[in-house]
């Protein structure tokens, strides 16, 4: 127990844990759980979260953390005032707006994301005066704790029926200058970006995303670099977090179409991709895609394009939300409004989880990585 205690289960993106409970079947039962299949899979070698992805979602993945308090997310270790950027001050005013639906004496948080504007530091200063601390406008230590646990509160993180949170990593760069031996919030940041960027340039390789900043994540900034015609030092400065984002953000966008046919589209493979799943997605069959394509074989490989004929006769398609999808951006990559995908999901607000199904109108028919050709 000492070993595993500060290890928890979550899905990529999501800072709120999966309810897990010990039970090994005969001392200790659990109503509704079974270790059914569990030791086979262990005497076969598989690691725990390997068992975990058996039976659950791709993307779960057990997490470590060193604070083991009742604070959501460590303090950062710097001051954010007005002037500052980055995914630490979208955190902040991800925090306040939503507590400011119990508080509502505080005001709203109308900067740009990442941007800590007027607004922010106006939200933060009520937020210090109605909890007695110092109205400075300015979050260090104290009021970051404050505004973390307070969230933790009433969004009941500790229960089962919590709201959750999904951050992805923001519209703007940090401020932080980082090299090997950096840790923290911003290193995830950084390793999730090269990430989605390998998944399209072969040149660059695949890290881990444990928050440090080793020998791999050094390779993976310099090959980077390298590519961006940047000076390859392996430290991630303001010219480098640039790049990292307009390479991101560009992912996000659509890939050219390859010709004039009509009701196909282009789409890029991505991890997790099979026939099957494509068909089921595009409302078409195995067999069609494969003939499109001239396909001998199942096998897809990452970054690969393939034409998908589409079944117009359907109003939408789903789309399951990523990491750093917004409404603002799934409305111009499928060639849509905000309206009329809140209209048909129903959604009253802008937040979006990742994992979330949604229906998007077929008039921009496509997923991530797809257009209409």
């Amino acid at each position: 127990m000492d070993e595993i205690f500060n290890e928890y289960v979550r899905r990529q993106g999501r800072n709120v844990p999966y309810f897990t409970s010990f039970c090994n079947g005969t001392t200790v039962t659990c109503s509704g759980l079974s270790q059914w299949g569990t030791v086979s899979l262990a005497q076969q070698g598989l690691t725990p979260l390997q068992i975990l992805r058996s039976y659950y979602p791709k993307d779960v993945e057990i997490a470590e953390t060193d604070t083991v308090t009742g604070i959501l997310t460590s303090y950062p270790g710097t001051l954010l005032k007005e002037g500052s950027k980055g995914l630490d001050v979208e955190t902040i005013q991800t925090y306040l707006n939503r507590i400011r639906k119990n508080y509502p004496a505080i005001p709203a948080v109308t900067d740009e994301k990442g941007v800590f504007g007027s607004s922010t530091k106006d939200a933060v200063r009520k937020f210090q005066s109605i909890f007695n601390l110092a109205s400075d406008g300015i979050v260090g230590k104290a009021t970051w704790n404050k505004i973390s646990s307070l969230y933790a509160a009433v969004t009941r993180l500790a229960e089962l029926d919590s709201e959750g949170i999904s951050l992805g990593v923001g519209t703007v760069p940090p401020d932080s200058v980082l090299r090997q031996g950096a840790r923290g919030t911003d290193v995830i940041t950084l390793q999730y970006l090269l990430n989605v960027a390998a998944e399209f340039y072969p040149t660059l390789p695949g890290i881990s995303q444990d928050g440090i900043f080793g020998n791999g994540t050094r390779q993976a900034v310099t090959a980077f670099q390298q590519m961006r015609g940047l000076k390859p030092d392996g430290i991630v400065g303001a010219d480098t977090w640039k790049a990292l984002y307009d390479t991101y953000l560009n992912i996000q966008g659509s890939v050219p179409g390859t010709g004039p046919e009509e009701n196909v589209i282009s789409y890029t493979v991505r991890p997790g991709d099979t026939l099957w799943l494509l068909a089921q997605r595009f409302g078409t069959t195995v067999d069609a895609i494969r003939n499109l394509n001239s396909l001998t074989t199942s096998i897809l490989n990452i970054g690969q394009v393939l034409k998908i004929p589409v079944n117009t006769s359907q109003s939408y398609f789903e789309y399951t939300v990523r990491s750093g999808d917004t409404l603002w951006l799934l409305a111009r990559r499928f060639g849509t409004t905000v309206e009329e995908i809140r209209r048909l999901n129903g959604l009253t607000g802008s937040s979006l989880n990742i994992g979330q199904v949604l229906r998007i109108p077929s008039a921009g028919r496509g997923t991530e990585g797809a257009t209409r050709t």
